[in-house]
């Protein structure tokens, strides 16, 4: 089968959903397993760090804590996505970790051979995407499998 091992990378937002839909139609078409990914982006990670801690938290602990907090959210929705794509039929294998997120998607796809990477697109066009770039335009720049992106609809 072509696409019996794929990566689905998810943030979360509307537009993931969207794209686990995809993902889900992909099962028709052969793929038996998914490798669900999510990347806590380092970047976002050390924007919200920069906000003070105030002076009650001591040094570290407020970093720690704001850590774990976004650590505990991510598991659990990632934990909510795994279990559908499990009722689906499919077999998954989950991974939540820090990083760049166009950087560790294709890591992890390589890593674990799949063929297919697919990722949801904001379509966004503000001042972060134009210095960082897009997570799907790196992912398919730097990709070897193939990429289905999926975008968001627009709000009329």
């Amino acid at each position: 089968m072509l696409f019996e091992k794929i990566i689905f990378a998810t943030d979360f937002s509307g537009t993931s959903a969207r794209a686990l839909d995809y993902v889900r139609r992909l099962k028709d078409a052969g793929c038996r397993q998914v490798v669900l990914l999510h990347v806590i982006d380092q970047r976002e990670v050390h924007v919200l760090l920069a906000e003070p801690a105030g002076f009650a938290v001591a040094e570290g602990e407020y970093e720690a804590e704001l850590l774990a907090k976004m650590r505990k959210n991510a598991e659990t929705k990632l934990d909510d996505v795994r279990r559908w794509l499990e009722e689906t039929g499919l077999s998954v294998k989950a991974h939540l970790i820090d990083g760049i997120p166009a950087t560790e998607i294709v890591r992890i796809a390589d890593a674990e051979h799949v063929s297919l990477i697919v990722v949801g697109s904001h379509g966004r066009s503000n001042i972060s995407q134009i210095l960082l770039g897009s997570v799907s335009e790196n992912v398919i720049r730097h990709a070897k499998q193939p990429v289905l992106v999926v975008r968001r609809i627009e709000k009329e």
